[in-house]
């Protein structure tokens, strides 16, 4: 439990510094104190950088750990699913394309999307709707984990980064997809940040 608490306690805190200066900016630079904070953008700027953090932070801290380690080693009885590097590979694309689900169930009549993220009225935020939706961010989240943690085991016991290719080109790219969400945000808002009128 411990080992799980402290890279995600670690992630929520590194996360949000990240991105403190950003809404230090929007703050500072703003032309209309009147006018709504932005908190769902920086709350998705977050979101971005939580899951990079939380997929290599325990690799980080196995790599800096390394056979130092190996006096203490994970416990034999632990779960081999997630340990096994190639089942863990196998669920880590099994979350990954599970939400896949959705547009077949939707082409065959059993599903409409648009009723299912925007409730039945388009025009009000629907919040059943918001929460479904980041349930979806958090399979790819969880995938990454997945394929991380024979690698963050490997590399406790003094092994190479690349003795599992496969979870590895996982983990490469889920987290590079998170990091050009975060960085598409930085993009688009990055006028505003810096005060430029009519930025929207």
């Amino acid at each position: 439990m411990q080992t799980i608490r402290k890279p995600l306690g670690s992630s929520v805190l590194i996360s949000f510094l990240l991105i403190l200066p950003f809404m230090a900016m929007e703050v500072v630079n703003r032309r209309n104190f009147n006018e709504g904070f932005p908190f769902m953008l920086f709350f998705l700027m977050w979101l971005n950088l939580f899951a990079v953090s939380l997929i290599l932070l325990p690799m980080v801290l196995s790599r800096r750990t390394g056979i130092h380690d190996i006096a203490n080693p994970v416990p034999a009885q632990e779960n081999t699913i997630l340990t096994n590097p190639r089942s863990a590979a196998l669920i880590s694309i099994a979350l990954i394309l599970a939400p896949g689900i959705l547009p077949l169930l939707e082409s065959v009549g059993w599903l409409s999307l648009d009723r299912l993220f925007n409730g039945p009225n388009p025009e009000v935020a629907y919040l059943p709707g918001l929460v479904f939706s980041l349930g979806l961010i958090l399979f790819p989240i969880a995938a990454g984990v997945i394929a991380g943690r024979p690698i963050a085991n490997t590399l406790r016991a003094g092994g190479g980064l690349f003795a599992h290719p496969i979870n590895l080109i996982i983990v490469v790219l889920i987290v590079t997809t998170f990091a050009i969400g975060f960085a598409s945000f930085i993009i688009d808002q990055w006028t505003c940040f810096i005060g430029v009128p009519n930025c929207d």
